[in-house]
């Protein structure tokens, strides 16, 4: 088998994908073989980075399963280049692609491109405060940042799927799996439940030692509320269930509930300090003024990974904002596209 390849459960492999990235540098991919995999159709969670290192690993594994392309069937959990990445590649092989069409819901979020250049780039750098006009440096820096090489491992080349709903099944090998929605980490994030071994594979929704972001640059979205629905709901229903995350280890028995509640408290304390820089605000700010605030970035980004740093926090600092919002602590108005912050 390929060198980091492991038999998780029985029929159930995790191969642990490596990439040069500067973003992320690995992830865990799902295999399960049909019970003939050359006659009978195979799935995989996730197909990892667009990255010819990580292909060859995929080719190498499923040639050893014996899984032909077009026996393979793709569920992707969301589409985030560390997920998707290689999925065109895949469908052009004749594999058959699985994803939550809200997925497809924006062409450009987080700061960066899912696909290619997109008019809403400017749209949501205004949301944020980001403008030729007023920022005239930080809109150099990320108007023109689909150029370099650090923005390019965002793209995701594109692909056909076919929709997957809450509460889709699916059958391979010994395991029928169950979509669902983990709504959070982005909008329609999606895992799969096998029900009758208490099984998740909970995607980047529940991870160890890592507070998965919750990012986004449009408005009235909810979705740091949605992440703590998702959570709550997670811990009810699959609080006793092994969770197989695209990141790290396995958590298991009293470690997820554990891992939801530092995850929570994590985003409050965040939200209390976002809190109380809008209240003690002299005049109305916006995202990423506020954000620089909260994490205490003095300065314009000089490299590519300040850069990726100062998207990462704006769109978090974004997603807290819409919450307080949500609680009414805040205010929101906007003038000329651009959102001001402000106590309510």
């Amino acid at each position: 088998m390929a060198e980091d390849l492991m038999e998780v459960l029985p029929g159930i492999y995790r191969l642990e994908l490596h990439s040069k990235f500067k973003s992320i540098d690995k992830i865990n991919i799902f295999i399960i073989p049909g019970k003939d995999p050359g006659v009978d159709r195979s799935l995989m969670v996730d197909v990892g980075f667009h990255d010819e290192d990580c292909l060859a690993n995929l080719e190498r594994t499923m040639q050893k399963l014996g899984i032909p392309f077009d026996k393979l069937d793709i569920f992707l959990t969301h589409k985030h280049h560390d997920h998707c990445g290689l999925a065109y590649m895949f469908e052009r092989q004749g594999s058959r692609i699985f994803m939550n069409p809200e997925e497809e819901r924006h062409h450009y979020d987080c700061l960066h491109y899912n696909t290619q250049l997109h008019d809403d780039q400017a749209q949501v750098l205004r949301y944020v405060g980001i403008t030729e006009q007023g920022t005239p440096k930080l809109w150099e820096m990320f108007t023109g940042a689909v150029k370099d090489d650090l923005i390019q491992e965002f793209n995701i080349s594109n692909f056909h799927h076919i929709p997957v709903r809450p509460g889709d099944r699916f059958q391979y090998g010994d395991y029928e799996f169950e979509a669902v929605l983990l709504k959070g980490h982005t909008l329609g994030q999606m895992g799969l439940a096998e029900h009758r071994i208490k099984l998740l594979f909970s995607a980047d929704q529940i991870i160890r030692r890592i507070v998965p972001i919750v990012a986004t640059s449009y408005k009235d979205e909810h979705l740091l509320s949605g992440y703590f629905e998702s959570l709550a709901s997670v811990k009810q229903k699959f609080g006793t269930y092994t969770l197989l995350p695209a990141h790290n280890t396995m958590i298991t028995g009293e470690d997820v509930a554990k891992n939801i509640d530092r995850i929570v408290f994590a985003y409050l304390e965040k939200i209390q300090i976002i809190e109380q820089i809008v209240r003690h605000g002299r005049k109305p700010m916006t995202v990423v003024q506020i954000a620089m605030l909260a994490y205490g970035i003095q300065e314009l980004p000089k490299t590519q990974e300040q850069l990726l740093l100062l998207k990462m926090v704006t769109s978090k600092t974004f997603s807290c904002l819409e919450y307080l919002r949500d609680e009414d602590f805040t205010v929101r108005s906007e003038q000329d596209g651009v959102l001001y912050w402000e106590a309510g």
